[in-house]
């Protein structure tokens, strides 16, 4: 066996979640003064504590969201009386794309070409190659049209319900909405705060605690965000690097 033969065994995949790299942390004031501080990916006990910190914020947003006289409410769910149904039916159909398209994209089926066999005609491999350079376009033709097929059936239903039901279905989605992003972004937050060190052994955590990170300077929060998203393993590149070592 040649010397430098990877065994699979060789490649251990709980190194990816130990990865990491120092990044410069720029003083928005006086922009000479760098920190340096050492990030690196969560492991799964940490990423369990950033998904249950992100459940909680959620949950408490649609409390108050919920609550017909907190602040939150009156700031971000209209009145039934200061939205028209054809409002309603717009703002339904809005909220309701993404689901939609995703239905769409998981109903279309599409059959990939099928390559040709190896002793095939010129011809015949011209052919096919044209029908894998034509298949993305025409995947994603056949996915608009079953978004927009999709679409106006939903406002074709819409249409026919009451203004209270439209109201309900709107007070819903919204709900849902800026509660996802309440979560997306408090398991951000999370990650950043956890993956944060000051020396390169990852021993000693850059913040005391939660709130000290999440009271920075915007733009200097805004620059550990980007680091650490700069350091974040693409799913499908670890799927690519599972299958290769198994």
């Amino acid at each position: 066996m040649s010397g430098d033969t990877i065994e699979r065994n060789d490649v251990d995949l709980t190194k990816l979640f130990g990865w990491g790299r120092v990044f410069e942390i720029v003083d928005p004031i006086d922009e000479s003064a760098i920190t340096l501080v050492y990030m690196k990916l969560l492991g799964d006990a940490d990423l369990g504590r950033a998904r249950v910190h992100a459940l909680r914020k959620s949950s408490e947003l649609r409390r108050k969201l919920k609550d017909l006289d907190s602040d939150e409410r009156v700031a971000y769910v209209r009145s039934i009386e200061e939205v028209s149904e054809n409002d309603l039916i717009n703002l339904i159909t809005i909220f309701s794309g993404r689901e939609i398209s995703q239905n769409a994209k998981a109903k279309v089926k599409l059959p990939t070409p099928k390559p040709p066999k190896s002793n095939a005609s010129l011809a015949k491999m011209e052919k096919f190659q044209q029908e894998v350079d034509e298949y993305p376009e025409k995947r994603t033709k056949l996915i608009s049209e079953a978004i927009e097929k999709e679409m106006a059936e939903l406002r074709r239903n819409l249409e026919s319900k009451p203004k209270e039901e439209l109201y309900r279905e709107y007070v819903r989605l919204l709900i849902d909405e800026f509660c996802e992003r309440e979560a997306m972004t408090a398991f951000e937050n999370m990650q950043v705060f956890l993956g944060c060190y000051t020396d390169d052994t990852y021993k000693v955590k850059f913040f005391q605690d939660f709130e000290e990170y999440d009271n920075l300077e915007p733009t200097v929060k805004a620059q550990f965000k980007d680091a650490y998203r700069s350091i974040d393993i693409e799913l499908s590149e670890l799927k690519k690097l599972r299958r290769a070592t198994q």
